[in-house]
């Protein structure tokens, strides 16, 4: 997936920004690594992403990574106490990172002269609806909110200028939400429309031995 940067101060200057970028790019590898399963990483993740919100408290992007870090510690948590909470944390900071998104402050330093817009807004909707769908419904009804995520993310303007990567993301996330509601004319066409982007961080032969399940 792309690397974006939502907010970054206009003073900056080239070095800075290419440090800032390169801090993004180190968060997210170790949160990605989280996500494969390395409880080290996505300790590393939420370290890092901290340290990029002291810089900006108030992007939503480094909010919604950061949000999503706790889920990945709940899932590595025993006890079932802790899962919750950390889920709820981690929740929180998602529904905060959207509201930011959908409502930025006037102080906000954002690239974009369009509130909410941009690569950057489509990434931080990818993951949370990404997280919201992973989580138990029945304890945390969020396949609402990750299905609204993914419906304001593909009729974003943005969308059909976004990396093909991104896109494929957005779609896949799409997907696994119809396939929870049961949607199955909407699950095969997300999935198809995933082949025709064919996203590199996503295994496509999952995806068609999917779609052979649905035909």
């Amino acid at each position: 997936m792309a690397i974006i940067i939502l907010g970054v101060a206009g003073t900056a200057g080239a070095a800075g920004l290419t440090t800032l970028v390169a801090d993004f790019a180190s968060a997210r590898t170790q949160f990605e690594a989280g996500r494969a399963g390395s409880h080290d990483a996505t300790e590393r993740a939420q370290q890092l992403f901290s340290q990029l919100l002291r810089r900006d408290a108030q992007n939503p992007l480094y909010l919604a990574y950061y949000g999503s870090t706790y889920t990945l510690q709940a899932r590595d948590s025993l006890a079932p106490w802790t899962r919750i909470k950390l889920i709820n944390q981690g929740t929180a900071l998602l529904d905060r990172a959207l509201t930011l998104l959908d409502h930025p402050p006037a102080s906000a330093r954002m690239v974009t002269a369009r509130p909410g817009a941009g690569t950057a807004a489509l990434e931080t909707r990818l993951v949370a609806m990404a997280t919201f769908i992973a989580l138990p419904e029945t304890l945390f009804h969020r396949r609402a909110a990750a299905r609204r995520e993914y419906q304001r993310a593909v009729a974003s303007p943005d969308f059909s200028a976004a990396p093909p990567d991104l896109q494929g993301h957005l779609e896949y996330e799409g997907a696994l939400i119809a396939r929870e509601e049961g949607d199955v004319a909407t699950e095969r066409s997300a999935l198809q429309r995933v082949l025709a982007l064919a996203p590199q961080s996503i295994d496509l032969a999952e995806v068609r031995a999917r779609l052979a399940e649905l035909h």
